[in-house]
């Protein structure tokens, strides 16, 4: 793999035993931000699968096998603008 991949997390829960993508996960190591890798390890496949959030895994090879160098997830949430808010926009 020469470049970067992105893999939808729901894609591969659907290619893959649910044990299996905890295991690739849990490669996966952010020191800098520990709730980075929390997330990522503890709560993305339960929000996938609920369908609150779909997280992307952002791939490079390394020494020739896939790693997980980042990971980015987009939830649907909504807010409430009042209407005396309006003209500010």
């Amino acid at each position: 793999m020469s470049g970067y991949l992105i893999v939808n997390l729901s894609n591969m829960l659907g290619e893959l035993e649910e044990e299996e993508v905890k295991k690739i996960l849990s490669s996966f190591s952010c020191p800098l931000n520990k709730d980075v890798e929390e997330f990522l390890k503890n709560k993305a496949i339960e929000f996938s699968k609920q369908g609150l959030a779909s997280t992307h895994l952002v791939l490079t090879s390394y020494k020739g096998k896939p790693v997980i160098v980042g990971y980015f997830t987009l939830a649907n949430k909504y807010f409430t603008i009042k209407r005396k808010h309006y003209q500010t926009l």
